[in-house]
């Protein structure tokens, strides 16, 4: 393969595959889940509706299918994308980088497989639902602060705001769930902040590997 009549380098196809993937992994699961919401039986709104929700298939959301296939994409081509990545630019927290990409990897699978809501509480499968959430969000969050190395200053600067972000939105969001803490923000919102905190970093780092 050539680009701008040059034989591209092993390293530079890794590093274009990445983009491809983390273009393509993002964008996917976006849309499934704007699809999802649009088929939920009730008026679907991003602010006051968890995600979780459009994943339960004995519920309101006759495409749970499609959002739980979703979750898994998202998953596995966060890890494939940093798989490829290392192989591309080596970042210096490499091995870190893929535990906690594929800590991502097994939460969203998880989170796909065992549902939340009444039934799973009732079946005493919730925590295994919980479980891949903690390992999808803090994994991936933490999956930036350890890959943000590949970049300019600004890159990583802007890296660690978005991890940020995520995290103490995922801490906002688990004490809203346990205590009777004022809302500031309903839990939604911080739980879309987590997780959307990832998917811009995927984006952004394609960016910055074409």
């Amino acid at each position: 393969m050539t680009h701008s009549g040059r034989r591209l380098s092993p390293r530079r196809l890794y590093a274009l595959s990445a983009a491809v993937v983390w273009i393509c992994g993002p964008l996917t699961y976006l849309v499934l889940e704007a699809v999802a919401a649009t088929a939920f039986r009730q008026h679907y709104r991003y602010g006051d509706n968890l995600i979780s929700d459009l994943g339960v298939p004995s519920g309101d959301s006759p495409l749970a299918w499609l959002m739980n296939s979703g979750f898994c994409l998202q998953g596995l081509l966060l890890f494939t994308g940093a798989i490829l990545i290392v192989r591309a630019l080596e970042p210096r927290k490499a091995g870190l980088f893929l535990t906690l990409a594929a800590a991502n990897a097994v939460g969203n699978i998880l989170i796909a497989v065992f549902h939340s809501g009444p039934i799973a509480r009732a079946d005493g499968t919730a925590w295994l639902h919980a479980t891949g959430a903690l390992l999808a969000i803090v994994g991936g969050n933490a999956a930036i602060l350890a890959g943000s190395s590949i970049g300019p200053l600004w890159y990583r600067r802007l890296s660690a705001w978005l991890a940020a972000l995520g995290l103490l939105s995922f801490l906002i969001f688990a004490v809203e769930l346990t205590t009777a803490a004022v809302e500031p923000l309903p839990p939604a919102v911080w739980e879309r902040c987590s997780v959307y905190s990832i998917t811009a970093w995927q984006l952004l780092t394609a960016a910055i590997l074409c």
